[in-house]
């Protein structure tokens, strides 16, 4: 009986979903870069608003096939000690309130002393705002109300107080954004991470030479076995190493023989040497399961210190690779 080998570079066993995670992060970042790039100002102004009374500012216009949202911010321009209640409403072009947020702003300062030192401190949360996404085309009028003003020992203030009002469209939530973006990021490196361990593990073998040996029932229409060769060196290891590898049927016949150089990576530590290693990887389809020797030899063998075997079935991989086929023929 005769068999027929057959190579080509596929990429019909790569786990696509690693992919779609890495793609979702890709997406997410680069939203986050070019985000700011479509945003607009449409209203920059300062206002003066009384106790109890409504300022309106000019209608801008509002898209609803723009991207992302229109964001209204309006910061109270208080004193030391004070605090103000606002509310910032948004006005269709018949007057009628859309939206509204009110704002309690604030604006504390003291002085601390701990351990023999003092200094002072100074807070506020002066910002209110409030984003929207149009539904249609249309004109919004932003309007600021002044509903309370006073100081922080109870005492009401009875003058008009400023606001900066920033009207920007084209705004994105970047804090979602960035959730987006890491969580699917994350989810990249487990999907990547779970598609180079993918398989089930037949074959385990590991001696302290260069010429491990196993046999497994594996293949199967659709079925990846990937064959995976570690070798651990001493110092004395050339800069590459050839490794053989042997596949034999069920009768004991080789069907398949191959070899490849691999480098050897030496890793040091403060300039002396710690160890050697090279590794080797090969994919087979086998359209039938059957009875698999595999048989490994690497030459030069003697800085050889320990060779692993190590033989998976249904594995995926992350991009196209080469994989042998070995179909048997009368």
């Amino acid at each position: 009986m005769g068999e027929t080998i057959k190579s080509q570079k596929t990429g019909k066993f790569i786990d696509w979903w690693a992919h779609v995670a890495l793609g979702a992060f890709l997406l997410s970042f680069l939203t986050i870069i070019v985000s700011p790039f479509f945003q607009r100002t449409l209203l920059y102004k300062t206002i003066t608003a009384s106790d109890d009374e409504v300022v309106k500012l000019a209608p801008v216009q509002l898209s609803a096939n723009s991207l992302g949202a229109m964001s209204v911010d309006a910061e109270a321009q208080i004193g030391v000690n004070e605090w103000a209640t606002f509310e910032i409403q948004l006005l269709d072009e018949s007057g009628k309130i859309v939206a509204a947020g009110i704002k309690e702003g604030w604006r504390e300062t003291g002085t601390w002393y701990e351990d023999g030192e003092s200094g002072t401190w100074d807070e506020s949360d002066t910002l209110g705002g409030m984003d929207v996404k149009a539904k249609k085309d249309e004109k919004l009028t932003v309007a600021i109300a002044l509903l309370e003003y006073g100081t922080i020992q109870g005492q009401e203030i009875d003058k008009p107080v400023p606001f900066r009002v920033t009207v920007k469209s084209g705004v994105m939530d970047a804090g979602n954004l960035w959730f987006g973006a890491i969580g699917s990021f994350f989810l990249a490196i487990i999907t990547m991470t779970v598609a180079k361990k993918s398989g089930k593990k037949v074959i385990n073998e590991k001696i302290m030479d260069s010429d491990p040996t196993g046999r497994a029932t594996v293949g199967g229409e659709n079925k990846l076995v990937q064959v995976k060769v570690e070798i651990e060196a001493d110092e004395t290891t050339p800069p590459q190493l050839e490794v053989c590898l042997f596949v034999n049927n069920a009768y004991g016949e080789q069907i398949f023989a191959d070899s490849a150089m691999v480098n050897v990576s030496v890793t040091k530590d403060d300039g002396k040497f710690k160890n050697a290693t090279a590794n080797l990887n090969k994919y087979f389809v086998f359209p039938q399961a059957a009875s698999y020797g595999f048989h490994v030899e690497v030459h030069p063998d003697e800085p050889i210190d320990q060779t692993k075997l190590i033989v998976k079935e249904g594995a995926r991989t992350l991009f196209p690779v080469d994989v042998v086929e070995i179909g048997a023929t009368t």
